[in-house]
């Protein structure tokens, strides 16, 4: 080998260790920054939803003589279940983000390091965990979306429920200030 063939190898290796350490720091990046992100977003429906539910149970109670024996109670179990439900799409959310974060982070890792142009290339493998974590985020996207219109539907469950409530009659007690 030739000493300018020597050079032109050392300088293609110097490129490919800066490729490889610029992949390195991009999984680093992406595992941190989508998972900051998903933890904001999946989280805002549960506490809404659970906010719901205690509102819902707070004017049961006060409305408790009114509703219950009528159509107002299946209004009532008809919103708490949407709200449940609301909930409970809202915990598989970040279980199913999880997983597809950690098939994203596989596939990253499962990269061929090349000394040679391109320097990091996709494997059968890298694109099979691509594929599964490609399915998880959108079950993901769709437990949070479920998650929103579950909230929804339950909120105008209670908007009915309010409406029964007011055409009864009855009054609404709310306690004093001091």
């Amino acid at each position: 080998m030739t000493p300018q063939e020597e050079k032109q190898m050392e300088w293609l290796r110097g490129d490919a260790h800066i490729a490889h350490e610029a992949h390195r720091k991009t999984m680093a990046d992406h595992l941190g920054l989508v998972g900051g992100f998903s933890n904001a977003a999946m989280r805002a429906p549960g506490i809404a939803a659970a906010g719901a539910i205690a509102a819902l149970l707070g004017f049961f109670s006060a409305n408790y003589r009114v509703i219950s024996g009528t159509v107002g109670l299946i209004y009532f179990n008809q919103s708490l279940l949407w709200f449940a439900f609301s909930v409970l799409l809202t915990v598989l959310a970040p279980g199913l983000a999880y997983f597809a974060q950690y098939a994203f982070l596989w596939a990253l890792g499962e990269h061929k390091f090349n000394w040679e142009r391109p320097f990091i290339a996709e494997t059968s493998v890298s694109k099979r965990y691509q594929a599964i974590g490609n399915v998880f985020q959108v079950l993901a996207i769709i437990a949070v979306l479920g998650s929103i219109a579950l909230l929804v539907f339950g909120g105008l469950r209670f908007l009915k429920l309010a409406v029964f409530v007011s055409q009864q009659g009855a009054v609404i007690q709310y306690p004093l200030p001091l």
